[in-house]
């Protein structure tokens, strides 16, 4: 569906700009990440107003996508399942930061611990999407293990301040951990 609409109107922007057939292509695949990261974010947002975890979903955002777009990651094979993965990931995140009070300190500690034994270990990982020369591996690396180490540092001043955050690090371990479980998968 998103590709047929993306096809859709990369003809008629082609046709406009009297665009070859690769520079349409080109219009196409853009027009369907853009459309699909939109409904991927109508969905999120929707959901988190649904559950009120609005604060939640900022914090899954930053320290998903945050550690994702440089230590890479398992990558959906369609939209649907894309959108799917998204969904349940944000709500396993953000509800454990109801369900798992108790075990905070336990979650913020493990999860940290095993996010960056993860990173460390694994990151950067390819896709079939996104293979990575020599250079580009040891520059995403080196990025990743410091965004893995801010992402941490940033959970446990949330932890400090939960009196005021509640326990959004929770969600913000958690997210971190499902994308380092990611990692495995090439």
């Amino acid at each position: 569906m998103i590709n047929k609409i993306s096809v859709f109107l990369s003809e008629g922007i082609g046709s406009k700009l009297n665009s070859s057939d690769n520079e349409k292509a080109v219009y196409a695949y853009s027009i369907e990440v853009l459309l699909s990261l939109l409904l991927n974010l109508i969905i999120l947002f929707v959901t988190a107003y649904l559950l009120n975890k609005k604060l939640e979903l900022l914090i899954f955002i930053i320290f998903l996508s945050g550690l994702r777009t440089f230590a890479g990651g398992y990558h959906a094979k369609t939209h649907v399942e894309c959108m799917l993965l998204s969904f349940s990931i944000f709500v396993i995140s953000a509800l454990c930061g109801t369900y798992l009070k108790q075990y905070g300190e336990t979650v913020l500690v493990l999860g940290i611990i095993f996010s960056i034994f993860m990173v460390f270990w694994l990151a950067p990982a390819e896709t079939e999407n996104k293979p990575l020369n020599k250079n580009e591996k040891k520059k995403y690396k080196t990025i990743s293990r410091i965004i893995v180490i801010v992402l941490s540092l940033a959970a446990v001043s949330l932890y400090c301040l939960r009196a005021e955050t509640g326990y959004v690090y929770i969600t913000g371990v958690v997210a971190m951990v499902i994308e380092s479980v990611s990692l495995l998968k090439k």
